[in-house]
């Protein structure tokens, strides 16, 4: 991946997928700063990321966090990163070098077997002007060409794979593991995507990663994943697809949500077909057949590799040929099932595999692998093995060797008998090896490395040594020259002929290779598909109704995580319109509408009330569903009417690491700056606790500074939901409440009577309108095992608060002990002041009165030991 940052914070990426032979460039992000390059991080998880050695430094640091580190620092750690980082000339990220490595990228698919002769001109002419503007028109179909940076940053891309190419390629010249080709291009635009910041991401739990648990995986370079999945949407949705294509695919889903009505609306539809009671035993074999797959893009990558004799064995596995057999029976069968669903005629997913999908093709694909292929035999052997009768001269080969050996015990009795018969002993047997052809094996003499006879005084000569293996010598004679002449090397020819067979295998399977990767990808959409409708039936999700408002109505919502964990869960509704807008609503959707019977929504609803009553798992449960209902998926709610949303923005976590210089309120003002920078009116934000790192007075004026911006947008302004303990700004006035903001809070019951903390407050976890009582802090650090005195110091502190008392006073009044050593210490003072000291008293050796002055003002104990 190459990622390019400008002076102004625009930022441009491209990156190459390795498994797709894709390049992907995304569309220019325009004041995105580091935040923006965060999220694409969280997307992409690169393996290898490029930047142009003029990067500011606030991104150089960024990336270098979770860089592989090469050297035996003590900062290291000896831990490696989860990608590496290269820093390269800046010309490689030139606009125009990209758009003339982008023209040159040869995406037609060319005609196997075809040749075209050019003259000499026409090559020419080809190679210059009219052959590269014309290129650059076809690409520009596929992308936007006025993302400089983005373009640049592909022509980073495509240097940094031809040197890997050249890397790659093997001594011999043959080419390595990767062929890092670049078949298609495509720009991720945010068009019909809707912003989901890396913060947004990690607070909403959509994404949450943790450590591989074996520390040496973590920190070695191996393939083997260093991190998995945790806890999260996409870890609980992913969980639940049957193959590697559909947990690919979901996670596409997830991470670039749609703001395309008509597709959310598709996927929507889809899903309620696969719940249908008639198609349950339909869609449970769906995924049955499913988990067969495996991915057929690595097994079409081994196939192009081509095949060839390692250690004896052809280097295309004999597990590829069964997962490509399984894959054109399991096609079939899915086909089938397909047809056999109630109500999916006028689905666009179903209508495409039933109508997309080469059954007759992949059926006789499967069945040239079963007619070539033994499985059985290659199971036992640990080899491909190759089929009877799959080539006539495969088999006419083999029983030429089969009847050679036959007659090798023959042939060794007719060597014995042609030699002493001293010597005949010595010979062990006949044998016939590739390359080497017809053999003699004779016992090796100790003493000279030579056979005990090889032709010694033989009318024809004495015999050839080829090679010496352990005990025993390897010879030919005039003998076995004659059968190589006449047999030739027949083991070689026979592994000859089975590569061409397999090659011509090879070839079967990539004429249908267009068509299986178009299977493939079906397959994956209807896994996916699959997937979210099971999380609807195992979960209990609803389908939400789609609207062109700007509004957001849940009844009934609940976390979709929270409540996993939870033994019972409290759920709550929800009601907030943004503005209409300069445009208006849309007229017509019958749907768009802000009042549904309900009055006018506000813009703003405020939180407030205890700790843990569960402010933040409520803001966190709206922007959830609002965000499944933008992938397609069902939602935690009894019922839900979701106004499309461009952007969830949210102010919750703050993500601090030692490695960053920034304060924990340096990083809560930049992702409030970035709120309100990228916030629109369909936009959907959560602000909680915003003030909180910095004292109470300069905290709630920035708290309600910032929402009455948002509220001053006017029909500009987005859906707020905030939460905040700072209850000045109500009590003084500081926030124009109006009509578009709302007060609620989580209900809570108190037991002041009650002894135990836990007893004193019950935490009922239902919304209720208005503002709630305080936030009960002290309470909640009692429940939480504060030790009692510091319990005790603190209500005290709240009842002068309470009071308008001042709290100068109480942090000067001393405790009993206190004040009586105060005492003790004001009467010695006394004292001393009051002594009358004679003024030549030392001079005059009166030490001893001195002592006695100060044992009239001193206690005993606070005259230690006397002076020797």
């Amino acid at each position: 991946m190459a990622i390019d940052v400008d002076k102004d914070g625009k930022i441009g990426c491209a990156y190459y997928v390795a498994m797709d032979e894709e390049l992907v460039l995304e569309e220019e992000v325009s004041m995105g700063g580091i935040e923006a390059v965060d999220t694409i991080m969280l997307q992409v998880q690169p393996t290898s990321i490029i930047i142009p050695n003029r990067s500011p430094g606030d991104l150089i640091d960024f990336l270098e966090r979770d860089a592989q580190r090469f050297d035996d620092s003590e900062g290291s750690g000896g831990e490696q990163g989860s990608y590496i980082l290269r820093h390269v000339v800046s010309v490689q990220f030139d606009y125009e070098a990209g758009k003339e490595a982008l023209a040159r990228l040869d995406l037609e698919p060319s005609t196997p077997g075809a040749v075209e002769i050019l003259s000499l001109e026409e090559e020419h002419s080809r190679a210059v002007g009219p052959s590269i503007h014309g290129r650059l028109m076809r690409i520009a179909e596929k992308i936007n060409l006025e993302s400089c940076l983005s373009v640049g940053c592909a022509g980073a891309v495509l240097q940094d794979l031809e040197r890997r190419r050249t890397a790659e390629d093997l001594p011999d010249g043959e080419e390595g593991t990767i062929p890092f080709v670049v078949r298609s291009v495509r720009m991720n635009t945010s068009a019909d995507a809707m912003l989901m910041s890396a913060d947004s991401l990690i607070s909403l739990q959509i994404l949450q990663s943790e450590l591989h648990p074996n520390p040496h995986t973590r920190s070695s370079n191996s393939s083997e994943p260093k991190a998995k999945e945790a806890l999260s949407i996409t870890g609980l949705l992913q969980a639940l697809a049957s193959s590697a294509q559909g947990k690919r695919r979901l996670r596409q889903m997830l991470l670039r949500p749609s703001t395309d009505i008509d597709m959310i609306r598709e996927r929507h539809r889809s899903i309620a077909v696969l719940l249908r009671a008639e198609n349950s035993e339909t869609v449970k074999n769906m995924r049955k057949q499913l988990r067969k797959l495996k991915n057929t893009k690595t097994l079409l990558l081994h196939v192009k590799k081509g095949v060839d004799r390692i250690r004896g064995q052809l280097s295309i596995r004999v597990g590829d040929w069964k997962a490509l057999l399984r894959f054109s029976m399991v096609s079939a069968q899915l086909r089938q099932a397909t047809d056999a669903l109630k109500g999916a005629s006028e689905i666009a997913i179903f209508s495409r595999i039933c109508n997309d999908i080469d059954v007759k093709g992949f059926l006789h694909l499967g069945d040239i692998i079963l007619r070539t292929i033994d499985f059985q035999t290659s199971k036992e052997s640990g080899r491909t093995e190759i089929l009877p009768e799959a080539s006539e001269y495969l088999d006419g080969l083999r029983q030429e060797f089969a009847d050679v050996l036959h007659v090798l015990p023959d042939l060794k009795e007719s060597v014995v008998q042609d030699v002493p018969r001293d010597a005949g002993k010595h010979i062990r047997h006949c044998t016939v090896m590739p390359q080497l052809g017809f053999l003699i094996a004779v016992a090796l003499h100790p003493e000279t490395g030579e056979g005990v006879y090889h032709g010694q005084h033989h009318i024809k000569g004495e015999w050839k040594m080829c090679f010496v293996s352990e005990d025993v010598a390897y010879y030919k004679n005039h003998l076995m020259l004659d059968l190589d002449s006449q047999y030739g090397d027949l083991p070689s020819r026979i592994a000859d002929e089975e590569i061409e067979v397999i090659m011509a295998l090879a070839a079967a399977v990539l004429e249908h290779e267009e068509a299986i990767l178009q299977a493939s990808e079906l397959f994956g959409e209807l896994d996916s598909l699959l997937a979210l409708a099971l999380a609807a039936e195992k979960y209990n999700w609803t389908a939400p109704t789609m609207t062109a408002s700007n509004a957001i109505d849940i009844v009934d919502g609940r976390h979709p995580l929270q409540e996993l964990l939870a033994p019972s869960y409290i759920p709550n509704s929800c009601y907030l319109a943004g503005g209409c807008g300069t445009d208006g609503v849309d007229e017509e959707d019958p749907t768009a509408t802000n009042c549904n019977g309900k009055g006018a929504a506000p813009s703003m609803l405020i939180l407030t009330g205890p700790n843990n009553s569960g402010k933040s798992v409520y803001m966190k449960q709206v922007a959830l569903i609002v965000y499944l209902s933008h992938t397609g998926s069902y939602v935690p709610a009894t019922r839900a009417t979701i106004g499309v949303t461009d952007r969830i923005l949210t102010r919750i976590a703050t993500r601090e690491t030692v490695v960053s210089d920034e304060s924990a309120f340096m990083v809560d003002l930049k992702q409030a700056a970035f709120s309100m920078n990228f916030a629109t009116r369909r936009s959907l934000l959560l602000i909680d606790e915003f003030g909180k790192g910095t004292t109470a007075e300069s905290g709630s004026a920035l708290f309600a500074a910032y929402l009455t911006y948002l509220l001053d947008l006017g029909v500009d302004r987005p859906k707020v939901l905030a939460g905040t303990h700072f209850h000045d700004i109500f009590e003084n006035g500081l926030l124009r409440s109006e009509g578009n903001v709302a007060l609620g809070h989580l209900d809570v019951r108190l037991e002041a009577q009650a002894e135990d903390p836990e007893d004193q407050i019950t935490f009922l976890f239902h919304l209720l309108p208005g503002r709630g009582p305080s936030s009960l802090g002290v309470l909640c650090a009692a429940i939480n095992d504060v030790p009692s005195d510091v319990i005790k110091r603190a209500e005290a502190i709240v009842a002068l608060q309470d009071n308008n008392e001042s709290l100068v006073e109480v942090c000067s009044d001393l405790s009993e002990e206190d004040r009586e050593r105060l005492g003790q210490a004001e009467l010695v003072a006394r004292k001393f002041l009051a002594l009358q000291v004679p003024g030549k008293a030392r001079e005059q050796g009166q030490d001893g009165s001195i002592r006695d002055l100060l044992q009239s003002v001193l206690p005993v104990e606070e005259l230690g030991t006397p002076a020797l």
